[in-house]
């Protein structure tokens, strides 16, 4: 399972050196592709893209000194946005890496975006572009964005009234970052505030990011999430915040917090690594297994390692690192297809701490099944376990998600019309036990009604969703 972005600006010296960084704070959330817009008042072009596929440090070229000098310094700026892609629309095509880049002979016009999230509507909205004429030469929603704000900016006076225009097309999630070429910076947040954004101010210093983690890496610590249907603008050193949208209610995607966000991250007020421990407690309340001293926690690092933390202290077992993971594999473009054989690649076994003992293997999510099936079949030949009981930090997925998470449809999904017991025969383990929605949501300390539980409830929050929902 992965999301499909993160998205970053800023307004200060050597913007292109700060953008950089803060994809590096920002990679988890996509691994596919990193690129940059800088504004250049100095120059013909005012705005120069640079982007290229890969990690943050491949595209940028870090492995040569001079190389990724040179590139710092073609990219001189003191306003830019960025953005790390993880594709769930698309291909594995450096055309599809972002920014995209509108180019028109009014400054006000000519404008580059990032975008995190996913359009739900986004068949429609292409087919109706497509009637009016308009060729798309690349199959993802945030083209169709490109447009519809290409002609919204075009009819509407302001930033504002644009992205007012904008919203009442689309469905689903979006958090959008743009940099145009009078040299305004522009964040907005969907008005269910699906994605986390935030941003932060010092010594007239601007960014904004997807995560706290990577305001702080540029000394930014009061960071403030930016409210769902509100835009930032940040015109000729001034900062300005608007709705653009109502916030008729809130829909924040619970999954930030359990698996995608990085855990030092903070958002809406809940620090994700406290959040996930207190998941882990949540869960050791749902134990009914026997404890003695055989037992012992394992997490599926990384994202696992505080529920598991969480899960150990609660019921007083011992938590011990039996998988290590295998940080410098990276994504390769010749990565094999064999699922076990990316497991023995991705996951070191520590034969002793597994054998003859009673495992509690805990994990974020399920969703297919597949991999975790196969990790559980190389622990068994390398480890030898004497039981292992799999517990899930999360409630099982039943639906599928249209707002920015790669998911597979709902027949694919493994815990869709079976008991926990029928998931631990498939997956070969001895028990299988979920995260409930109530430990969910108080692990959480957010209102039920402020969340978006459509994974594992089923009720959507746009109309979209909800009629797609059986896909």
């Amino acid at each position: 399972m992965d999301e499909n972005c993160g998205v970053c600006g800023c307004s200060l010296e050597n913007s292109q050196e700060a953008i950089y960084r803060m994809l590096l704070q920002l990679q988890h959330r996509g691994q596919l592709s990193a690129g940059i817009t800088v504004y250049q008042p100095q120059n013909h072009f005012l705005l120069k893209t640079y982007k290229n596929l890969g990690l943050v440090n491949d595209a940028f070229r870090t492995g040569s000194k001079s190389k990724f000098d040179s590139i710092m310094k073609n990219l001189s700026s003191k306003k830019a946005i960025g953005h790390v892609r993880y594709a769930t629309s698309g291909v594995d095509d450096k055309a599809y890496a972002q920014p995209f880049e509108h180019v028109h002979g009014k400054k006000n016009r000519w404008f580059s975006i990032s975008f995190n999230g996913n359009i739900a509507n986004y068949p429609q909205l292409r087919l109706d572009l497509e009637k009016s004429n308009y060729h798309l030469v690349r199959k993802t929603d945030t083209e169709v964005l490109l447009l519809l704000l290409a002609k919204s900016l075009k009819s509407k006076e302001t930033i504002t009234n644009a992205f007012s225009d904008l919203s009442k097309h689309l469905d689903g999630s979006y958090n959008l970052a743009l940099i145009n070429a009078e040299g305004t910076l522009v964040a907005a947040r969907d008005p269910l505030g699906i994605k986390p954004l935030c941003y932060g101010e010092k010594n007239g210093e601007f960014a904004f990011a997807s995560e706290s983690v990577a305001l702080q890496a540029l000394g930014f610590h009061d960071v403030k999430d930016l409210e769902p249907g509100k835009i930032l603008i940040h015109k000729k050193g001034e900062l300005k915040i608007e709705e653009f949208a109502k916030c008729e209610k809130k829909a924040h995607c619970f999954f930030e917090w359990v698996y995608f966000a990085h855990a030092a991250s903070k958002m809406e007020g809940k620090i994700v690594y406290e959040v996930r421990n207190n998941l882990g407690r949540e869960l050791a309340k749902l134990e009914t297994e026997n404890l003695a001293d055989d037992c012992v926690v394992i997490p599926v690092p990384d994202s696992s390692t505080p529920s598991a933390n969480g899960f150990a202290e609660a019921l007083r077992l011992p938590l011990r690192e039996g998988l290590i993971r295998n940080r410098y594999v990276g994504r390769t473009f010749i990565e094999s297809k064999d699922r076990a054989e990316r497991v023995r690649s991705k996951f070191t076994v520590i034969t002793d701490i597994f054998k003859d003992k009673k495992v509690f293997l805990v994990e974020d999510s399920i969703v297919r099944g597949t991999t975790l099936k196969n990790l559980v079949k190389f622990i068994k030949e390398h480890g030898k376990p004497k039981e292992i009981h799999v517990r899930v930090s999360s409630p099982p997925i039943l639906w599928p998600c249209f707002y920015g998470i790669d998911m597979s449809t709902r027949r694919e999904l493994v815990a869709v019309n079976k008991t926990e017991s029928e998931i631990a025969k498939e997956l070969n383990v001895d028990t299988v036990k979920y995260q409930s929605i109530k430990g969910l949501v108080k692990a959480l300390g957010l209102p039920k009604n402020d969340l978006c539980l459509a994974c594992v409830n089923g009720e959507y929050p746009t109309k979209t969703g909800e009629e797609r929902k059986n896909e």
